[in-house]
């Protein structure tokens, strides 16, 4: 039998040599570590509170529209999201008798998990993403197991992904995107390497059909093909990749809206904004215009909004829930990922800046090239925000926040504190991180789960409403 050509490969031999494998044997570990932190962090007492909070308000209408009533429903976000929120409402055998009017409206005879049973399995596999990301870019086990656990216990992940909320279906996307693409350079032929273009299509469609931020998507899979660090591929390669990435995209979009529209057939709140003519293009166009201009139109100030510059320090943190004995929930992350990450962002943009101007140099391992399309990722997901003029909430900063913590991680292993070696040869720093990790997780659990703790819960919510 004939052995098959190399130029079965989907890159070109002579530029990329075969890449080590993601996860060794004696790592197995790590994922599946990742996985039963979200497990623990998400599923247990995933039904409480047994009330309405945040914005399930909103999202609690549009899963009845979906399910049960079919009314024309209206929002500036596509469909995508909502959908998927549906499936755990189908689940719980939802029969659409739930008002979704108010924050603290009681689930009734209703089990609240299976309504955010989809975000928190986001939730539980955004870590494990983040691990193959980091991975996929050439870093070390220790540094992918790092960012991976910081992310695990940030709390402000943690409720979003526990509440019936889409911006983990958002972040869960998008990573799951970049991965697919990085797994694409990884594939032993090319076959394997147009079904991981499929996946990487597809994901970046459910991110853009979740949030028209998902566009950054698309946007950073175009960098990562002509990056300096990415394999030289041959140009028909290449090109074909693309087009199967794009029109897995576009399917999966317009699918989406397809099932909004054929679920969606009777008159509704939608209908003051728009009109449906059962033309599908027609009724795409006109929706997304009234999307577009429906967004640019939210101006009307909100006590939770906050402005992009603030997010890094947690300054507004948005409101969820409270009930009459004093427990509450708040949207607030781990103070070391949070603080500590955007500190140490800071002083790596200057210590990189000093090394262009002097000759301060920083002794370590090779550098990975790719942790600079890492840092590019934070800008191009975070600093658009700062020119949109609806008002803006905290939980967008949560997809920049992934890749800032990815970046800084890298930046570590390159800089040589990070220890490439797998197993425990690490610096005792190394571990006091992980610590520190548990502990700031700890500290702000109560305005996570919902807890009353006599005496420590009001003092951290005066803490909490005093900062904002």
């Amino acid at each position: 039998m004939m052995k098959k050509s190399v130029h079965d490969s989907p890159v070109s031999p002579s530029n990329h040599s075969p890449p080590a494998p993601w996860v060794s044997r004696r790592a197995r570990w790590a994922p599946a570590l990742l996985v039963l932190i979200g497990l623990l962090t998400h599923v247990v007492a995933l039904g409480r509170p047994a009330q309405v909070a945040f914005d399930e308000v909103h999202w609690g209408q549009s899963v009845t529209a979906y399910c049960c009533t079919g009314e024309r429903m209206f929002d500036v976000h596509p469909p995508h999201g909502k959908l998927l929120l549906t499936l755990g409402a189908v689940a719980a055998g939802y029969e659409g008798d739930l008002p979704f009017t108010q924050i603290g409206q009681t689930y009734g005879r209703y089990s609240a998990a299976w309504f955010r049973s989809v975000p928190a399995l986001c939730g539980i596999l955004i870590p494990v993403l983040l691990f193959w990301l980091l991975r996929g870019v050439g870093a070390s086990v220790p540094t992918a197991w790092l960012g991976g656990f910081l992310l695990a216990l940030d709390n402000a992940f943690v409720l979003e992904t526990r509440t019936m909320l889409f911006d983990g279906v958002l972040v869960a996307a998008s990573l799951g995107a970049l991965v697919c693409v990085l797994a694409m350079d990884r594939a032993a032929s090319s076959g394997r390497a147009l079904a991981w273009a499929s996946a990487a299509g597809a994901l970046a469609g459910l991110a853009i059909g979740t949030k028209f931020t998902g566009l950054a998507v698309p946007l950073l899979v175009a960098a990562y093909l002509w990056w300096p660090g990415s394999p030289r591929r041959v140009p028909a390669q290449l090109w074909r990749l693309i087009g199967v990435m794009a029109a897995s995209a576009v399917i999966v979009y317009l699918g989406g809206w397809a099932i909004h529209f054929s679920l969606l057939t009777n008159p509704g709140p939608a209908d003051a904004f728009h009109a449906t003519t059962g033309r599908f293009l027609e009724d795409l166009w006109v929706i997304h215009r009234t999307m577009f201009a429906a967004n640019a139109g939210l101006s009307q100030p909100h006590p939770d909004a906050s402005l992009p510059l603030t997010w890094p320090l947690m300054k507004v943190a948005p409101f969820f829930w409270a009930n009459s004995e004093g427990a509450a929930l708040y949207l607030v992350g781990n103070p070391l990922v949070w603080w500590g990450g955007s500190l140490l962002l800071v002083v790596i943009l200057g210590v990189t800046a000093l090394t262009r101007v002097s000759r301060l140099r920083i002794e370590g391992r090779p550098t990975l090239p790719l942790k600079w399309w890492l840092l590019l990722a934070y800008a191009v997901t975070y600093l658009p925000l700062f020119g949109v003029s609806r008002i803006l909430f905290l939980y967008h900063y949560l997809t920049p926040l992934v890749f800032a913590l990815a970046f800084v991680v890298a930046w570590l292993e390159s800089a040589g504190w990070i220890r490439a070696a797998d197993g425990l040869r690490q610096r005792t720093s190394y571990f006091v991180v992980m610590g520190a990790a548990v502990i700031g997780f700890a500290a702000m659990a109560p305005v996570t789960y919902g807890w009353q703790i006599d005496g420590y819960t009001p003092w951290l919510l005066e803490v909490i409403r005093f900062w904002r």
